[in-house]
């Protein structure tokens, strides 16, 4: 029997095992992130936004783990918002599709984080947005 070829870079991926942080406690999270960005929003459920490199900003309620690659790679595991709830950004706002909110974020595209708890029910600027 003939095997099919496997891709080197796929299978050193699948050799290499990844690091999960899933406690807002753990004193790792500093060092791949800011403080405040991963106990914050690890411990509360609130909503945050994540800026992204797209102009758009994703509405999420917490994060739920932070992974890391042995490569450098970060990745969130979210949950998002299902509702803008009158929140809006001139780039366009993310909020999960379905009731199913579970998303996965890498952390690169993340440009900021903030709260937006009370946030204005419209944002208008200069530019008209």
């Amino acid at each position: 029997m003939i095997e099919p070829p496997v891709n080197p870079a796929l299978k050193l991926l699948m050799d290499e095992s990844w690091t999960t942080l899933d406690s807002p406690d753990d004193l790792r999270l500093g060092e791949v992130m800011p403080a405040w960005f991963a106990g914050r929003m690890m411990a509360d459920e609130w909503r945050f936004a994540l800026l992204l490199s797209t102009g758009q900003v994703m509405l999420i309620r917490r994060v739920d783990a932070v992974h890391l690659s042995p490569h450098g790679l970060v990745l969130l595991d979210v949950d998002m918002q299902q509702e803008a709830e009158g929140f809006a950004a001139p780039g366009g706002v993310l909020v999960a599709p379905t009731g199913r909110a579970r998303a996965t974020v890498n952390l690169a595209h993340v440009i900021a984080a903030y709260e937006v708890a009370d946030a204005p029910v419209e944002l208008e600027d200069e530019a008209g947005f």
